[in-house]
């Protein structure tokens, strides 16, 4: 089997936690896995602008981020009662907020994972050559860049996140995504360890990490809407132009 085969393998078995085992991942063996994935995730100019914050079992703070999820979610709820599309209809129902079980992963975990930006203090060796010889822009280090390279930062911590979910999944270690999350800085004033300078927090994505017990793939197959819930077709997200 060859290993491109191996890869497809070990991240085809990741699947959404709903609930996870009342098991924690060792410190040491998550500390090994991401040294692996900073080693192997690629970074524009070697800067990797963000922070890979790790709250660890009984961390208080999962219960604030779990509640930024909640308000964000409930936020976007209000959006859609003012919608009226053909992709989003006028409910038909009475609206009753409920959180979304799907989110509990956020606060019940072994590890919980937060990525936000960061101010890099200065460029590595090469870069300093370029900027001084060449007139080369390094834009990660300035505070005034942050919000103009948080695309370019939210690609970097994607190849981040899932080099560190395939050494995870090597390892009988589930991992869990949540994008649901406040967009505005401010929303993140009570997070001062999220910070990349005083009281401005950009935050680019959260995952939860310990041994599942039960999955969204195993509700949706037993209430009957496995099927329903599929991607859109491989034809409309890649192009051959």
């Amino acid at each position: 089997m060859s290993k491109k085969q191996n890869i497809f393998n070990t991240l085809e078995k990741r699947h959404h936690v709903l609930r996870y085992k009342d098991k924690n991942v060792e410190d040491d063996l998550l500390a090994k896995l991401l040294f692996k994935a900073w080693k192997i995730s690629p970074s524009k100019n070697n800067f990797m602008p963000y922070t890979v914050n790790v709250l660890g079992p009984g961390d208080k703070r999962k219960e604030l981020i779990y509640h930024k999820v909640v308000g964000n979610h409930k936020y976007y709820d209000a959006k859609g009662l003012k919608t009226n599309s053909t992709a989003n209809p006028t409910m038909k129902v009475k609206y009753n907020f409920a959180p979304n079980p799907s989110y509990l992963h956020v606060l019940e975990n072994s590890h919980l994972i937060v990525v936000a930006s960061r101010v890099c203090p200065e460029p590595n060796l090469f870069y300093q050559e370029k900027v001084a010889l060449e007139g080369h822009y390094a834009e990660q280090c300035e505070k005034s860049m942050v919000r103009d390279i948080a695309e370019s930062t939210s690609y970097e911590v994607g190849l981040f996140s899932q080099a560190l979910t395939a050494l995870c999944i090597e390892q009988g270690i589930d991992v869990s995504y949540c994008a649901c999350l406040p967009k505005n800085e401010s929303k993140w004033m009570d997070t001062p360890w999220l910070w990349y300078d005083e009281g401005l927090a950009k935050v680019h994505a959260i995952m939860s990490i310990g041994y599942g017990d039960y999955y969204r793939c195993q509700w949706l197959k037993e209430h009957g809407k496995y099927g329903r819930d599929r991607k859109p077709p491989l034809q409309d997200v890649v192009k051959w132009r």
